[in-house]
């Protein structure tokens, strides 16, 4: 009977938490997550508009590690109507996370989290780690509230952010879209120069068809006077 196995379930959850296999912190959270599912499953979905680069507060729900759970900031890559995809965004620790990308003080890095610096963006009181290896596709409910500030997508972070994440998710596409994308700029450049070349022919045919009509013009005088 599926209410039986849903008391096992509780029974067993009481187990854990009994047993102090929970910090009050994680219980606290896990509470929360609970009720925020409670409440929200079966709400009409948010009337509101999501754009890519915004940042937002989410309900992540319970979780498998190491899986983002909870409730934690994240930044919209994606919207496909009530759907989110979604950049999960956490507490940068130095101590633990020993080797971060960063643009400047690490670009060599191959790490999958990219530092966001509390003095370099608005939204965040302190240094912050965006998790690149973790998108998640979420309801638009599980928004709890809009965090002040956002990355723009036509800017440069936003753009490094994108490609990391093509270049972690997708190897082999992003190896073939590098590879058309600077086969696309040779063959401009090649254009560019070959209509250079075309222009600077065109000029100096141009000057050989006036030069060669001088010519002919005296050629007709000179033998109008013989």
């Amino acid at each position: 009977m599926p209410l039986n196995e849903y008391l096992k379930a509780q029974n067993k959850t009481n187990e854990i938490i009994i047993a102090n296999n929970f910090t009050s912190n994680e219980l606290d959270r896990f509470s929360a997550s609970d009720f925020r599912w409670a409440d929200n499953r079966t709400k009409q979905f948010r009337h509101k508009q999501v754009k890519k680069g915004e940042i937002y507060q989410f309900e992540f729900g319970k979780n498998y590690k190491p899986e983002m759970s909870y409730e934690h900031r994240g930044l919209v890559i994606g919207v496909k109507q009530k759907l989110l995809y979604v950049l999960p965004i956490f507490s940068y620790d130095p101590a633990k996370h020993l080797d971060v990308y960063h643009h400047i003080d690490n670009p060599a890095s191959k790490s999958d989290m990219f530092l966001l610096k509390a003095s370099e963006f608005s939204f965040i009181n302190h240094d912050s780690v965006l998790k690149l290896n973790d998108i998640r596709t979420v309801s638009i409910n599980r928004i709890l509230y809009q965090q002040n500030g956002m990355i723009p997508p036509v800017s440069d972070t936003y753009k490094q952010i994108e490609q990391l994440v093509l270049q972690k998710y997708f190897s082999s596409f992003y190896y073939d879209y590098n590879h058309f994308q600077q086969k696309a700029f040779l063959l401009e450049k090649q254009q560019k120069e070959n209509d250079a070349a075309l222009k600077e022919l065109t000029s100096k045919n141009d000057e050989l068809k006036e030069q060669i009509a001088a010519l002919q013009e005296q050629l007709a005088q000179n033998n109008d006077n013989q």
